[in-house]
């Protein structure tokens, strides 16, 4: 099976609706211009509070009406300040998948979080491949010049800051996502404080060198057919990932030897001591390019149950 028919497949088989549990409300429901201010809870025109999420959209510098969707934890009121944790979606898929996919909710309403899925744009005239329907800056790994996502993402930090109280930032994404996740851990100016891309990631000495230590935690299948263990030729020109990730370890001044502890019988997990950051990497054998923990995706490779990625994000974010 060709590496672009895997990557349709994922549309097909992701497209679990986070619509059947609430109700989505458009932007003309405003959150309150005080970012800080105490005006009540966010509420639909029944007087509810909207689940699971509100759709909302901005409008660029570039000129672009973008969507994206936010869902504040359970209880909470306006004014309240709390944490925002951004998911990016994978090629082909889109930001209601991600809520769907990687299963935030819960985590969300325990740790007292917002939830922020931005959506990829998906038409790019510069762009003629075939995956050209998603984050403008993913996957050529040589050729990432293109900041037209990047700027999106910092300009919506920014839109969220402006109409709620919020603490620290962090950034997760899977495959397309986990691209653009690491590209915002390369930025000497990242408004996120923690990382966590599923799936792929890459290092560039160029891109990445002058960012700061950010702490990271990964997850790859040893079996990923979309994203091999062993790396990517051209156009992508990625190494191995495990090399990938010993070069954000001594990116964050980790000591240079790895140690290796099995979880399970399916997943090893590797971290690195005296880093700067904390990095950590957990290998599923058998894995495929799938999320651990989720919703089986059998014809994107195996699922381990033996992990949770959501759950071991959550508590690498919030005790670091």
């Amino acid at each position: 099976m060709s590496r672009i028919s895997i990557v349709a497949i994922f549309t097909t088989i992701y497209l679990i609706s986070a619509c059947d549990s609430g109700l989505i409300v458009s932007d003309a429901i405003a959150a309150s211009p005080d970012a800080c201010g105490s005006g009540g809870p966010l509420v639909n025109p029944n007087g509810e509070l909207y689940r699971p999420y509100l759709e909302r959209t901005i409008v660029t510098a570039a000129g672009a009406e973008r969507k994206w969707l936010i869902r504040l934890p359970s209880g909470y009121q306006d004014g309240d300040r709390a944490d925002v944790v951004f998911n990016f979606h994978g090629a082909t898929s889109n930001a209601e998948n991600a809520f769907a996919y990687a299963n935030f909710d819960a985590l969300a309403d325990r740790y007292g979080i917002i939830l922020v899925a931005p959506d990829a744009n998906k038409v790019y005239v510069d762009q003629s491949h075939e995956l050209a329907d998603y984050w403008n800056h993913a996957w050529e790994a040589k050729f990432r010049t293109r900041d037209y996502d990047i700027d999106f993402v910092l300009e919506l930090v920014e839109k969220v800051k402006s109409e709620y109280c919020t603490g620290e930032y962090y950034a997760a994404g899977m495959s397309a996502g986990g691209d653009i996740t690491t590209a915002l851990q390369c930025s000497d100016n990242s408004p996120f404080q923690a990382f966590a891309p599923v799936t792929y990631r890459y290092y560039l000495e160029d891109e990445c060198k002058n960012a700061p230590s950010y702490p990271m935690i990964s997850f790859h299948g040893s079996e990923d057919r979309v994203v091999p263990l062993s790396g990517l030729d051209a156009p992508w020109f990625d190494p191995p990932m495990d090399e990938i990730m010993q070069s954000w370890a001594l990116k964050n001044g980790c000591d240079a030897q790895s140690i290796e502890e099995r979880v399970s019988s399916e997943v090893l997990r590797y971290h690195w001591n005296n880093c700067d950051a904390p990095v950590e990497w957990y290998l599923i054998e058998g894995g495929g390019h799938t999320w651990p923990g989720a919703v089986p995706m059998e014809r994107l490779g195996h699922t381990t149950e033996e992990i949770s990625a959501s759950e071991l994000i959550w508590e690498f974010f919030f005790k670091n």
